[in-house]
């Protein structure tokens, strides 16, 4: 194996140790700068179709992108990536799959939370799911379109539960055991779904003026095949994707109980 291969495997290596220890990690690399060229610019030119979730009014959110036409090739830019199933075979297996949660956002904010099912969708978790048992079995990918320094996570929060009631609980009372993520364009980060993390503060977008460059993200969610967690997660999103829509798109559509 020549030096590169070698320094290229041992990254990949100390990254799936950091996702498995830490919770999250970064992966450099992962997507060429021709595809991060080609997903920005499907992106902005469907961003009027995507609602504005957020305050800022440069804001768009599209929860659940992959079951339009029009972006479904932006996930499979993520699923058929070869680093990324190679990483989702490393961590859930040979059938890792994905659970229909899906998005793509544009300046848009998120303060500190878990990407678990919160609020009135914890229910379909179970009181049986905790992050004690159950983390390693549930991840994010996440595709940067741009440099960013604003993700943050809490390692070994995924480890922990917390109070998913609201987001308040998942703020840190110790600002000392938060640590950076930096990303470049390009980099996947892999973060499972039980960590603590958070990104830019809404007061990043607040004031940022109307065609200047967007920061988006691109993500979509994998599970180990046949885990519990897996199958409730995919059944509480569908269920919240419905509020979402509901809410968002104004489509008029039955509540599922």
């Amino acid at each position: 194996m020549s030096t590169k291969n070698s320094d290229t495997a041992s990254a990949f290596s100390a990254s799936l140790q950091r996702v498995r220890r830490d919770g999250a990690a970064v992966f450099p690399s992962v997507f060429s700068q021709d595809q991060i060229a080609w997903a920005r610019e499907l992106i902005l030119e469907n961003t009027a179709f995507m609602p504005n979730t957020r305050p800022s009014p440069t804001s768009r959110h599209m929860a659940g992108f992959h079951r339009f036409p029009t972006l479904e090739p932006l996930h499979l830019m993520i699923t058929e990536n070869a680093t990324v199933r190679r990483i989702m075979e490393h961590l859930c297996g040979a059938h890792a799959r994905t659970i229909g949660l899906s998005d793509i956002t544009v300046n848009r904010s998120q303060q500190w939370h878990k990407d678990l099912l919160r609020g009135e969708f914890q229910r379909y978790l179970g009181e049986d799911i905790s992050c004690a048992d159950w983390h390693g079995t549930v991840f994010k990918v996440i595709v940067y379109l741009q440099n960013g320094t604003s993700l943050k996570i809490i390692p070994g929060s995924h480890r922990l539960d917390i109070d998913l009631v609201s987001d308040e609980s998942a703020i840190p009372v110790d600002e000392s055991s938060v640590v950076p993520l930096p990303v470049s364009a390009g980099d996947a980060v892999v973060i499972d779904i039980c960590t603590t993390h958070r990104g830019s503060a809404e007061a990043a977008f607040a004031t940022l003026e109307a065609g200047k460059e967007p920061k988006i993200l691109v993500s979509t969610v994998f599970g180990r095949h046949g885990a519990i967690l897996t199958d409730r997660m995919e059944l509480g999103n569908a269920a919240r994707l419905n509020s979402w829509m509901s809410k968002h798109l104004g489509a008029s559509r039955p509540a599922f109980n």
